[in-house]
């Protein structure tokens, strides 16, 4: 029993260890289940293609190569990569890229717990079960995941990349490949009549294991760089912060209102209109002036990247006004303009404060998005700003 558990434990902590990283969007356990289930099933065909090929090649140093990229690996990774291709890419909860590597590591780990289980009771047999199930623990079985990882990374760009899909798809099935059979090969040549043992002992190091860490050094860095794009789509304010802005910041906040401005005001303002407010409004001077006077601004960061910024006044102790809130158009419909208000009534619910206010132009599509955030109306503004021009604002507030 203890043997069997040595020979599974791996296998599920890979697996465990994975669906744990996917945290933003998991998929439904059955599916992965059934990958798993899958994945072990692809153990039969890969024994008996590899058992009858193997039988007809020699013993010279290309026979190995063929026996390790073009019988073992190619038949093991191909077994896989059908199971992930005809069953979990088709799968409608298969709906971010990060979902390859996902299934990929399902498929893997149950096609490696299979064969572990298999190779642990034939060595049991030679009295040798748990160096066998010790030794595979921390290389066959972990190697058989990065594989997957290496296969998953490209199908799961292949899912969302039309016009890609088959080169992506085969180039994930490659480097699979390719990393499991220079795992073998090196293995391989360790019982290679043809070579002496001090060599094929130096080969293992230098080639099996140096292979299997740089395939796990790959494998945890695409996983991280999916990771990070699900926690982007799914939970995108987590890397979200916000920093107050000082007089330094002044050449940013008009850099971001350079870009902001034009595709916010573009369908509501004239082009003339818009570069007499920016001009207005956004010169140093002005900007400067409304930090002393008391606007407090803080300017929005995804990471390191600034997105976007707000000012906020306090009008009596009870009331702030929200005096500006921009964020970049490839920024919108991410959650980053309800994490700033979120943000600063916080810190405004510290103050004691009961009220906060702003103004939004009539035709601003703005005032449906703050309507959402429970902002209501109490009045209309026409306000006269020079040059013939007006500002066409409703009047809102949200109690907090």
């Amino acid at each position: 029993m203890q043997l069997i558990a040595l020979a599974i434990a791996p296998g599920i902590a890979i697996c465990l260890f994975v669906f744990h990283r996917d945290a933003y969007n998991r998929e439904p356990k059955l599916n992965l289940l059934i990958s798993f289930i899958l994945g072990a099933v692809t153990v039969i065909p890969a024994a008996f293609i590899e058992k009858a090929l193997m039988n007809t090649l020699s013993n010279s140093i290309g026979a190995t190569a063929i026996m390790a990229f073009l019988i073992v690996a190619l038949t093991e990774e191909l077994g896989k990569f059908v199971v992930l291709r005809f069953y979990a890419f088709r799968r409608k909860s298969f709906d971010e890229p990060l979902d390859g590597i996902v299934y990929a590591v399902m498929v893997g780990m149950g096609f490696a717990t299979l064969e572990n289980l298999l190779y642990v009771y034939q060595s049991a047999q030679l009295g040798q079960g748990y160096q066998v199930a010790f030794l595979r623990m921390f290389l066959a079985v972990p190697a058989h995941a990065t594989f997957a990882v290496l296969m998953g990374y490209h199908v799961g760009r292949a899912k969302f990349d039309l016009a890609r899909r088959a080169p992506l798809l085969l180039l994930g099935l490659f480097w699979a490949v390719l990393f499991h059979g220079a795992y073998d090969f090196f293995l391989f040549l360790q019982g290679n009549p043809n070579i002496s043992d001090s060599v094929s002992d130096g080969l293992l190091v230098g080639g099996a294991i140096i292979s299997f860490i740089i395939a796990i050094r790959l494998s945890f860095k695409l996983l991280k760089k999916h990771r990070r794009l699900s926690q982007r789509t799914y939970k995108p304010t987590e890397t979200m912060s916000l920093h107050k802005a000082t007089p330094k910041d002044i050449a940013l906040i008009r850099d971001l209102t350079s870009r902001i401005w034009p595709a916010t005001y573009a369908s509501i303002l004239s082009k003339p209109q818009i570069d007499y407010m920016l001009d207005l409004m956004y010169n140093e001077k002005t900007l400067l002036e409304q930090m002393k006077n008391g606007d407090e601004f803080v300017i929005v960061y995804d990471e390191k990247e600034p997105t976007g910024f707000a000012a906020i006044s306090r009008v009596t102790p009870q009331l702030f006004k929200l005096q500006k809130l921009y964020v970049l158009p490839s920024q919108q419909g991410r959650g980053t303009g309800r994490f700033i208000i979120g943000e600063l009534i916080r810190a405004m619910k510290t103050a004691h404060a009961t009220t906060l206010q702003l103004n939004v132009n009539r035709q601003n599509k703005a005032k449906d998005f703050y309507e959402k955030l429970g902002f209501v109306i109490t009045g209309e503004e026409d306000i006269d700003i020079g040059n013939g021009y007006f500002m066409n604002d409703y009047v809102m507030e949200k109690a907090i």
